[in-house]
């Protein structure tokens, strides 16, 4: 069918459905395709809580759609627009307009779109660079937000993919199969990409230790992570490749060398020394300080009093 009458097809399931599920599951016109299961967002009230499982394409044939990511990143989807998800990505859907038409290819638990784009791009080519730097974002925000108004080639094909997935024939899955492809092909050479997070353009050792000398005291992976517009797996990844170390150790570091001042200060109990560098436990304390110098805490405040010229007897 053409476009316009998907579109108004698609509209017509949803003003149809008297399901308050939160999405409409589409049957595929051959049992073969196995690819991807589609599904039509539903228009029924509240917020729709959004989450991953496995990699998607969303594709808003029309209208506009408003997401907030777990992140709390806003994302404003229009006409056109291309969104792809990891099975890591987990949003909420806050408002559609009356209008919109959203379709969301969810790919199957083993499918990987940095893996599916591995045989897109020449080696060592312009392409390749151009799909480094979108699997970076991808993994980097767990969405890639593909906008810009040369995207109706991209539209499509995944208009006709729609259309072939739902009728199914002969070679069905093949078809399909090049049609995303083409689809996602065009996409890439149209696009502008949606800007990352203030936080996320730049990450280097100096922000890392300025954010652990501020934060020390009483912070977590997911908060750094979050701080820095990255995904916590992605984030520990990212640490310890640039640094070679890793979140926790780093934290663990400046702990350490935060109690070994406290500990040269004779008017600081150990007590307070155990609180004020982070930790709840005095066991887990003496087990990290003893690991980290080599001695107890109480041997440390001897050594530093000693070569202080500090007696307190």
């Amino acid at each position: 069918m053409a476009a316009v009458e998907l579109v108004k097809y698609l509209a017509s399931l949803v003003q149809a459905t008297t399901s308050d599920q939160n999405e409409l599951k589409l049957p595929a016109g051959n049992s073969q395709l196995d690819l991807f299961t589609l599904y039509l967002e539903n228009h029924n009230r509240g917020v729709h809580q959004l989450h991953g499982g496995s990699a998607s394409l969303w594709y808003l044939l029309a209208g506009t759609a408003n997401l907030r990511s777990a992140t709390g990143t806003g994302l404003t989807l229009a006409a056109g627009h291309v969104l792809l998800t990891t099975g890591a990505f987990a949003a909420e859907m806050t408002s559609q307009s009356d209008d919109a038409v959203l379709v969301k290819l969810r790919f199957k638990a083993s499918f990987s779109f940095s893996h599916y784009f591995a045989h897109l791009a020449e080696l060592g080519g312009q392409e390749q660079q151009i799909l480094k730097k979108l699997v970076d974002q991808l993994g980097r925000n767990q969405y890639l937000h593909l906008t810009g108004g040369q995207l109706a080639r991209a539209g499509e094909y995944l208009q006709t993919l729609i259309n072939d997935y739902l009728n199914g024939g002969l070679f069905a899955k093949a078809v399909i199969d090049a049609r995303l492809t083409l689809a996602l092909i065009s996409a890439f050479k149209s696009t502008t990409l949606t800007p990352a997070n203030r936080h996320a353009v730049k990450f280097a050792r100096s922000e890392l230790d300025r954010y652990i000398d501020a934060h020390y005291r009483k912070v977590t992976l997911a908060e750094a992570a979050k701080y820095f517009s990255f995904n916590p797996n992605y984030f520990s990844n990212l640490v310890k490749k640039q640094t070679g170390s890793s979140f926790v150790a780093h934290v663990n570091q400046r702990r350490m060398l935060e109690a070994r001042k406290l500990l040269a200060q004779p008017n600081v109990s150990l007590h307070d020394i155990i609180g004020m560098v982070g930790y709840s436990s005095k066991s887990f304390f003496y087990k990290k300080f003893n690991a980290y110098y080599g001695i107890t805490p109480a041997a440390m405040r001897k050594k530093l009093f000693r070569d202080a010229n500090i007696n307190l007897n």
